[in-house]
């Protein structure tokens, strides 16, 4: 699943769309100041949009690393210049897993944030956690929500353990690699004559078909691991697409009516199969004049 893909979901086309027109309405207001963040001048309705922006970036920013790590991982870049340094492919592989693993561990606290801010449950710093808010369960009242974030951390185990080992114990590594480790390093030595010019991993050897499967093993893991985390946000945004669509007001929807037949547009065409009904209240805006809407809210 690529990026563009998680995109394509409800919530993300339609907070998208509005807060690209509320950054070029506020422009044309008096008293807009370029030196300035200009929030006086915005309602709570757009503030509240624009936060849930905030957080849906800083996911963004999250897959955008996840994405770059995965990447790294499947190409060993610099062979040579690795060497010199006595940096072993091994190393090269964990450090960018590391990168991994707390990436996709900060993408379920920002799933926790954007619950919090949606819903207005109003948890502040550590208590905004998943113990926390499954408390509130009944007031949420999304039950595929509940069995999204609990599915997500079933498949993505190995990722938080791996994160918290890093973390607090400082361990760095993945099991794929234990048994090579040690060669691929003696190796490195040898190549830069600091132990005897006798490699171990030669073309052909057990240690040449033992390190290959490591990487293979490590590689397809890698992979799961990176589709189920851009799976699994695609998927909770879509499950928040409702709660967002009902917090909308209605100034909002009349005042960028316009944009409503935008996001209807581009729903219609990423539709997601998750939900296929919200949005009938939003097509109706986008669909009537400015005097029915008047009427309607």
């Amino acid at each position: 699943m690529s990026l563009d893909e998680v995109g394509k979901n409800e919530f993300y086309i339609a907070c998208l769309y509005l807060v690209k027109d509320i950054i070029r309405d506020v422009e044309k207001r008096e008293g807009f100041n370029m030196d300035r963040n200009n929030y006086h001048l915005l309602t709570d309705d757009e503030i509240f949009i624009l936060g849930l922006y905030n957080i849906l970036n800083s996911i963004e920013n999250c897959l955008f690393s996840i994405e770059n790590a995965s990447i790294f991982m499947k190409h060993f870049f610099g062979k040579n210049y690795f060497e010199k340094y006595q940096i072993s492919s091994v190393d090269y592989y964990q450090y960018h897993y590391d990168v991994f693993c707390f990436k996709i561990s900060t993408l379920k606290d920002l799933y926790y944030k954007l619950i919090n801010y949606l819903y207005g449950l109003k948890l502040k710093g550590k208590n905004c956690n998943w113990r926390e808010i499954e408390k509130k369960k009944d007031e949420i009242n999304n039950p595929f929500l509940f069995y999204l974030i609990t599915e997500n951390y079933n498949r993505l185990s190995i990722i938080y353990n791996s994160r918290n080992d890093s973390a607090h114990e400082g361990k760095i590594g993945h099991k794929a690699f234990n048994d090579i480790a040690p060669y691929v390093m003696i190796d490195i030595y040898a190549k830069n004559k600091i132990i005897e010019n006798n490699y171990v991993i030669k073309s052909g050897s057990f240690w040449e078909y033992k390190y290959k499967n490591s990487r293979k093993q490590f590689l397809e893991e890698v992979d799961i691991c990176k589709y189920n985390a851009f799976l699994f946000t695609r998927c909770i945004l879509c499950s928040l697409s409702d709660k967002f669509a009902q917090s909308i007001s209605s100034d909002i929807k009349y005042k960028y009516s316009e944009t409503c037949g935008k996001i209807i547009q581009e729903i219609q065409k990423n539709r997601c199969s998750i939900n296929q009904r919200i949005w009938t209240e939003w097509e109706y805006c986008s669909n009537t004049d400015s005097n029915t809407q008047e009427k309607q809210y």
